[in-house]
């Protein structure tokens, strides 16, 4: 059973180092005998956020930006495709059919990219923006290749 009783200032701050390394909340309570919500709050009390920590968060994250840029290259290949269909369509209702292909193609494009009136940024954008932030954070030098769109 974990101790009790209030956590003093030494304890606090090897408590703190050992989560600021990466250690999970479970294996540093575990070493300091202390209970997973204590030491949630002595990260809580020092402004240690946890929540960015998780494996979990950061794969679900890292899968939807990949996941993004599958679905641009996709519409990509599907306008490319249709432009050079144009120039040979002959009859009204397959021209019919590609304009709307196209439109939708592009609509597709415009959420990737943001709203198209600059008021909100688009998933992709906003995936890319987080990642270099959290490089940042982390002392990560950004990517100067990378666009984020």
């Amino acid at each position: 059973m974990a101790k009790g009783g209030p956590v003093g200032e030494d304890e606090e701050k090897a408590i703190l180092a050992a989560l600021e390394s990466g250690r999970s909340v479970r294996d540093v309570g575990r070493e300091f005998d202390r209970s997973h919500s204590t030491i949630v709050d002595v990260a809580k009390r020092n402004g240690l956020d946890l929540a960015d920590r998780s494996e979990t968060k950061k794969a679900a994250i890292a899968k939807s930006c990949y996941a993004s840029e599958d679905r641009i290259k996709l519409v990509g290949e599907l306008l490319n495709k249709a432009k050079s269909m144009v120039k040979t369509c002959q009859n009204p209702k397959d021209l019919q059919h590609l304009a709307m292909v196209i439109a939708i193609g592009i609509d597709k494009r415009r959420l990737e990219d943001g709203g198209g009136n600059g008021d909100k940024p688009g998933e992709i954008k906003m995936l890319f923006d987080k990642m270099t932030e959290e490089e940042a954070k982390d002392g990560e030098v950004p990517d100067p290749g990378r666009s984020p769109a």
